[in-house]
This record gives C-alpha cells, sequence and structure tokens, in this order.
C-alpha cells in the first residue's frame, strides 16, 4: 500500500506555529541577563589570551616561538591579531546588540511607568501608616505642609468637595536607572569602535632644533605624514635629587605652508591639539651628538678611547671591547652617565655604568657601576642631548566614550541613590467640623530611610494634631 503524502498545508500550519516561539527564543534570550553574563565572560577570556599571547608580530616570530604546527594555527586562526579579528569584535558585537535589546525590550515600559502621575486614586491604593485628628475649628492645612515640607519636600495639594489630599513622590525617575546605563554601555562601545578603526595612534620623536612632517604608526607600516610641520624649539627636564624626572616640557612650534601658525607648551597630562591631532608629552631620552670619549686604565697605563655610539671598540691592548649602549642625563641622581658592554674571551658582556661625576663607584661591589677587575673606564666627555617623545593621537570616539561616562553616573544616580517613595495624607471633614487625617505611604526600596521618613512624619503630625 502507497503511504499518502503529507497535506502542505498541515506543513505551513506547523511552520507558522514554529516561527512565534522561534522569534520569541530569540528575543528572550538577545535580553536575557544569562546572555549578557556569557558575553562578558567570552570577553574576559579573550582579553586574558590577548595579554598572554604576543600581538602585531610577523608570521617567523610565532612558528620560531611556538613551533610548526602551533605557530601556524595561530597565525591563521588570527589570534595574533585577535582585537581586530572575530575572536574580539563578535563578542563585543553581540554585546552590543543585547544592550539594544534590552533598551528596546524595557525602556519604553519605564517611559510609562513614569508618564503615569501620581494620582488620589494611586494615593488610596497605598498601605495606611497612621491616623491623626483635628478638633472643630482648627485648620490642618498648615501642620500637614509644615510636617510635609521638614521631613519631604514641598507637598502637591489636591481639594476636593468633602476631602483635602496631600501628594509627595521622589524617586519617580527611577525606572529610566538602569535603561540609562545600558544606553551609556552602549555609546562606550560605539566610541571605543570609532577610536579603535578610525583613530590613529604613533609616537614623534624629535630633538631640540629638529622639525618632522611625519610620525611613526607601526614598525610594519609607513609612517603617517602630516598636512603640516610640527619643530621643536626648546626642551627642558628637571630633576628630584633621586634623579625621577620632575617635570618635562616641550616648547612648540606648528607651521603649515611655512608659515608659523600656533606655538605651545606641551608637558605631561597637559597636551596640546592642532590640525585634529593631540600630542602628548610622553617620554624623554638622551642621544649623543658626538663620540663618548673615556680614559681607560690598565694598571698604571691609561690611554684615551673614543667610542661612537653603539659599535664596538676594541680597548687598549686588544684583549676586551667594549660598546656604548644607553646614556642617561641624570642616573639616580648622581648626573650623566653611560651603560657599557665589555667582552673580554668567550662568555656573555658584562653591563655596567659609568659615571661622568663620580668615578669612584666604580669599584663598588654589588653596584650597577661596578667594571672588571682587568679594565678602569673613567668618563671623560659626554656630548649629548635630550629628545622628546610624544604620543600622537587622533580618536573620532571620545566625545561618545565621555557621553556614555556622565549617562553612567546619571543611570547609577537614579537606580541607586533616589528610591522610590509615595506620601500621601488624606484629610476628611467630618459632620461637626473636625478633621481626620490619614497617613499613607510606600517604599519598596531603602526601607530604613522610608522607616525614619514615616517616624518624622507621624511625630510632626502629632505635635500639630489634637490626637
Amino acid at each position: 500500500m502507497v503511504p499518502q503524502a503529507k497535506p502542505l498545508y498541515n506543513i505551513s500550519v506547523s511552520l507558522s506555529h514554529s516561527l512565534p516561539s522561534l522569534k520569541s527564543w530569540l528575543w528572550g534570550s538577545l535580553t536575557s541577563i544569562r546572555f549578557t553574563v556569557f558575553l562578558l565572560l567570552a570577553l574576559a577570556l579573550v582579553s586574558v589570551i590577548g595579554t598572554l599571547l604576543p600581538q602585531g608580530e610577523a608570521a617567523d616570530f610565532y612558528l620560531a616561538r611556538y613551533g610548526t604546527a602551533a605557530g601556524t594555527f595561530l597565525w591563521h586562526s588570527r589570534l595574533t591579531q585577535i582585537y581586530y579579528g572575530p575572536w574580539f569584535l563578535g563578542p563585543v558585537s553581540l554585546l552590543a546588540v543585547n544592550l539594544l535589546a534590552c533598551l528596546v525590550h524595557g525602556l519604553p515600559q519605564a517611559v510609562r511607568r513614569i508618564a503615569r502621575p501620581f494620582s488620589g486614586e494611586a494615593a488610596a491604593a497605598l498601605p495606611e501608616r497612621g491616623r491623626f485628628s483635628w478638633p472643630a475649628g482648627a485648620d490642618p492645612q498648615p501642620v500637614v505642609a509644615a510636617a510635609f515640607q521638614q521631613e519631604l519636600g514641598r507637598p502637591r495639594r489636591l481639594v476636593l468637595p468633602d476631602q483635602e489630599i496631600y501628594l509627595y513622590e521622589c524617586g519617580r525617575f527611577r525606572p529610566l536607572g538602569p535603561y540609562l546605563i545600558h544606553l551609556a554601555l552602549l555609546l562606550i562601545l560605539v566610541g571605543g569602535l570609532l577610536g579603535k578603526f578610525w583613530g590613529l595612534e604613533g609616537t614623534l620623536a624629535l630633538g631640540q632644533g629638529e622639525t618632522a612632517q611625519t610620525f611613526a604608526i607601526d614598525p610594519r607600516r609607513p609612517e603617517q605624514s602630516l598636512d603640516f610641520q610640527v619643530r621643536l624649539d626648546r626642551f627642558q627636564v628637571r630633576f628630584y635629587p633621586s634623579g625621577i624626572p620632575e617635570e618635562y616640557r616641550s616648547d612648540l612650534t606648528f607651521l603649515k605652508d611655512g608659515r608659523e601658525v600656533l606655538r605651545a607648551v606641551c608637558r605631561v597630562n597637559d597636551p596640546v591639539s592642532f590640525g585634529g591631532l593631540n600630542f602628548y608629552q610622553s617620554s624623554y631620552g638622551a642621544q649623543p651628538t658626538g663620540p663618548i670619549r673615556f680614559k681607560v686604565c690598565r694598571g698604571e697605563e691609561c690611554q684615551p678611547v673614543e667610542a661612537p655610539w653603539r659599535r664596538r671598540v676594541e680597548l687598549p691592548g686588544g684583549q676586551a671591547q667594549i660598546i656604548a649602549l644607553r646614556l642617561e642625563g641624570n642616573l639616580q641622581g648622581l648626573g650623566p652617565a653611560v651603560q657599557v658592554a665589555y667582552k673580554s674571551g668567550p662568555g656573555h658582556p658584562q653591563i655596567f655604568w659609568v659615571s661622568q661625576d663620580h668615578p669612584e663607584l666604580a669599584g663598588k661591589p654589588d653596584s650597577p657601576f661596578r667594571q672588571p677587575d682587568d679594565y678602569r673606564l673613567t668618563l671623560t666627555d659626554l656630548p649629548l642631548r635630550y629628545y622628546s617623545v610624544f604620543q600622537v593621537k587622533k580618536d573620532p570616539g571620545v566625545w561618545w566614550v565621555y557621553g556614555g561616562f556622565i549617562l553612567v553616573l546619571v543611570g547609577l544616580l537614579l537606580a541607586f541613590f533616589r528610591p522610590p517613595q509615595r506620601w500621601a495624607l488624606v484629610l476628611q471633614k467630618k459632620e461637626d467640623g473636625s478633621w481626620a487625617g490619614r497617613l499613607l505611604g510606600a517604599g519598596p526600596r531603602a526601607r530604613e530611610a522610608f522607616g525614619d521618613r514615616l517616624q518624622g512624619l507621624r511625630e510632626a503630625l502629632k505635635k500639630g494634631a489634637g490626637s
């Protein structure tokens, strides 16, 4: 017996039933706090990998360090460019969608909640917190107004034919707080991505009197051109007695088409802006302006030796060589010094510092100035000049990030520091001319603060009431 085919309308009915459930599941997942936590954990894991694994190196680096199989996998999986690939951008994008979905889902409800006014009907549904009465001929209005003003704030008064209602509400906008925080995080994410993909960041090193029209972004990329020139007119550095820099500053001149446009002083935490770029005083260094001159003694014999910067030089007798590696204008508060690599025979070179102003440190044991026993080096001439290093940055997303941080503060203020409370005092005039009052109120959060206000209101109303 040939089985009959399933009617097409049954298939369409089953699909029509499954599509709403699928949409509901997707929407519920996108607005779920569990999904948010999962994405944050994924981003934390990616950040740990990006911290432990060197980023942005050439393929040969990973092949040499991790072996052929692991190096090839790391390179082709883009774990070596993790912050520019799907490993990082995927969770970030999903987090942005998650935040946006939560906004779309909850913000209209929050707006409708705060749009509903605190009315007499809403006040009648509040729990009763106390009863008071005033004798005939007494006017409770000044007492009630003063009590509210003292403990809460200025109340809103509703006058009805047979009663008066005093209303006070605080924390009305609290439902907006969490969604402002969601929006703030979304702005910060957008600002970070704008700065990452459409921003610029590099370094510029300038010696005094030098002019540049390019700056370095990445060793593997060509330098970034500027549509203006920047000149370092003067660089100054001051030191504490310990040798730690107290302040360093750069006097800059910006030129366009050969004309001076702006002169500015760049200090640490005081950047200079020009041409859409920000110049931050990042660091400084020293470089020689000529060969470094030593007096090299071996026993009683001493000879002058000139050492070009970072070039190997034979010492007298041909038994050893030195290389000048680094310069410091004020090493540990001891003045100018040069770091020397000394090599004699096989084995690793010995690294030590030679101080220009304190040659007696050369024989001090267990010291970075300790020199080899065969030779004694004295620094006779160290021609150096300082150069200034700037961080050059352009970040089109910075204002998005600033706006996000401001919204975070507003959202936290509304969500945690303005707990919602509603208060009402209903005054009913009796036939004999006396007044009966009922104090109503509710505060679902910050119960201790609500209790303090309730006690203060009761005491203030009892003082002015007959009973």
